[in-house]
């Protein structure tokens, strides 16, 4: 039985992670998260965010501290375990497929845990990221972007409590993202959790998670993406530029964040006749 919304379905306490030779991939990381909660991971290159993501299914264990996943110590549980709660989309897509038809690729994890209907909830997640045609395509046929959104299927047709993505918008195009985009809200409504890696701020500004903005394996500030995002000192610290909706909020002294392209749009149409009637 799944606990109420307010409860943590990954916790992290303290936690380091050292790779061999020395190098400090997380430092003190301290964090939960909720079910339904959508979180985003930003900074620059090498800040900790795909090390953070691993640790969540338990490809890597922390060096100190601990990580709990659904209730489970990640030191502890199987890889196998723990991925029955978590499915894991790589950055690089490649990596992960290996079944001879897409159909096959997504129903992988519906047969493995046993779920009704395998290829049922193979073609709902294949239709979800817009695939619904490619069933019978070999994996390795389609492009970058569409082997991107095959993975994502992949590592949602079981309905996984939490799922983690790694630069999930890599080579989609706007309608891709917003396809992604409204998935995500879905998976937030049903209580799963999601956790994204991104450098896509655009993709993000119009998300709205939480954001948590990573560096040199440390945490710098973790709270709203609206606040956080158009906080230029902070997005310098973190490699990143702030969004141009939130760059075009400040040029126009917008009284709250301009949270899409047609609220920039009634933005500026308020700004013109103020403009026009001071000339």
């Amino acid at each position: 039985m799944r606990a109420g919304r307010d409860s943590a379905v990954v916790e992290f306490d303290h936690v380091w992670h050292v790779y061999p030779g020395g190098s400090q991939a997380l430092v003190d990381v301290s964090l939960s998260i909720r079910e339904g909660e959508v979180v985003a991971l930003v900074g620059p290159n090498g800040s900790g965010k795909t090390t953070l993501l691993k640790h969540i299914n338990g490809l890597l264990k922390p060096t100190r501290g601990t990580v709990k996943v659904a209730g489970l110590d990640t030191r502890r549980a199987s890889v196998g375990r723990l991925s029955r709660h978590v499915g894991l989309v790589f950055q690089s897509p490649r990596s992960q497929l290996f079944a001879r038809t897409a159909l096959e690729e997504a129903a992988f994890g519906p047969r493995n845990f046993r779920i009704p209907d395998p290829l049922g909830a193979a073609a709902r997640a294949l239709r979800a990221m817009g695939l619904e045609g490619y069933e019978g395509r070999s994996p390795l046929s389609l492009s970058g972007g569409e082997q991107k959104r095959l993975s994502i299927a992949a590592s949602t047709s079981w309905g996984p409590r939490i799922i983690a993505m790694d630069e999930p918008t890599v080579g989609q195009d706007l309608r891709n993202k917003m396809r992604l985009l409204g998935a995500i809200r879905l998976w937030s409504r049903a209580g799963i959790a999601t956790i994204l890696a991104s450098h896509d701020v655009e993709f993000l500004w119009l998300l709205g998670p939480r954001a948590i903005v990573m560096s040199q394996g440390r945490v710098l500030a973790d709270g709203p993406a609206r606040e956080v995002l158009s906080d230029e000192a902070l997005m310098a610290r973190a490699a990143l530029r702030p969004p141009q909706l939130a760059e075009l909020g400040k040029l126009l002294r917008a009284p709250r964040a301009i949270g899409s392209v047609w609220e920039a749009v009634a933005a500026l149409a308020r700004e013109a006749p103020e403009r026009g009637s001071g000339t």
